[in-house]
């Protein structure tokens, strides 16, 4: 994969999200004007941010009308826009629907029509679903055991048809993601546990014998910059690309976490385990990412956690376990009145 064709302007749904509002920044930073739609239905992680190269759109997925008007001139799409992970799905399966999949038709199909030359897609990792093999590659079979997994899944299937000349497509199976972006989440497995430990001084572990595959969020997004910025995809058109680093039990990531904050508190720190109905379990090889793009993900748990604890210490995330905005099941249930003129 070459850099000889940047970008004049990349498009990315739910850019104002936990990934996008940080991927965002680093377009910019590398002087690709970039425009965002968003249904900021969680809050703006671009809110204040004052760059000439970014256009802020708030608009819902959706609405067909409105992400024609947003491809407008983009040449690379990036769509992150989804409901979130599986808890925040299953609270409403319609609506989980509607957004992660039932617009997939027009989200994926207008931005060929409209002459766009790519299309990056954020699948995930939770398609593998369960395996005992120690190398999940991208040809292992995919076991969705959610509708927020199997509705990802199909989305690919949506997506690499559309594969064709001057038209490249590429699914970023990603790990479970950890670290500190504007729009902070604090229900994914590391960020949640350390909020927990920097807080109350005690971790709950729900099962804890599940294999997670973890990935930071700088490395997450160098990987999306690349497959934004490259002048081709190469190899890697028309088909997945796992994303992670380490795969670690959550009860070994419990361990990591109570570790690193009671080094960075000095206050002991407790963990508790609990049963877990979680069955979900597989250890993620990104091998085509280093043989494709030559990236090896280096941030590890334990970088994310002293970011995340750092964030919470120095007041950069003020009250972690009491604020809503940082957990998108507790703010889902309390704005569902909203959530009808869009969500991420």
């Amino acid at each position: 994969m070459t850099g000889q064709t940047r970008p004049q302007l990349v498009l990315i749904t739910g850019g104002a999200g936990y990934i996008g509002s940080v991927l965002a920044r680093r377009l910019l930073a590398a002087g690709v004007r970039v425009r965002v739609l968003d249904a900021q239905f969680f809050g703006d992680g671009l809110h204040g941010l004052a760059d000439p190269g970014l256009e802020n759109v708030r608009g819902d997925i959706r609405d067909a009308a409105a992400y024609r008007a947003a491809l407008d001139g983009a040449d690379v799409v990036v769509h992150l826009a989804a409901v979130a992970n599986d808890p925040s799905f299953d609270l409403d399966p319609d609506l989980g629907r509607s957004i992660n999949f039932d617009c997939l038709d027009h989200v994926m199909r207008l931005p060929r029509e409209a002459g766009a030359r790519r299309f990056v897609y954020a699948s995930s990792a939770s398609v593998y679903g369960v395996s005992d093999s120690p190398d999940v590659d991208e040809n292992h079979p995919l076991v969705p055991i959610t509708d927020y997994n199997r509705y990802k899944a199909r989305g690919e299937e949506l997506l690499f048809p559309l594969t064709a000349t001057g038209f490249e497509t590429v699914a970023v199976r990603a790990a479970t993601v950890c670290g500190v972006s504007p729009r902070q989440r604090l229900d994914l497995t590391v960020n949640m546990l350390t909020a927990q430990a920097v807080v109350n001084g005690e971790i709950t572990v729900f099962g804890g014998a599940q294999y997670r595959p973890n990935v930071h969020i700088e490395d997450l997004v160098s990987v999306y910059e690349r497959l934004v910025l490259d002048g081709t995809l190469g190899a890697l058109n028309g088909s997945a690309l796992n994303v992670g680093n380490q795969n670690l039990p959550v009860a070994e990531i419990a361990e990591v976490i109570a570790a690193r904050v009671e080094s960075a508190t000095g206050k002991p720190v407790a963990i508790t385990t609990t049963e877990s109905d979680d069955i979900r379990s597989y250890r993620l090889t990104s091998r085509r990412l280093r043989e494709t793009l030559g990236i090896t993900p280096a941030r590890t748990v334990a970088d994310a956690c002293d970011d995340v604890t750092e964030a919470i210490r120095n007041g950069d995330l003020a009250n972690p376990l009491a604020d809503s905005r940082f957990y998108n099941v507790r703010w889902m249930k309390q704005h569902s009145g909203e959530i009808g003129a869009g969500a991420r």
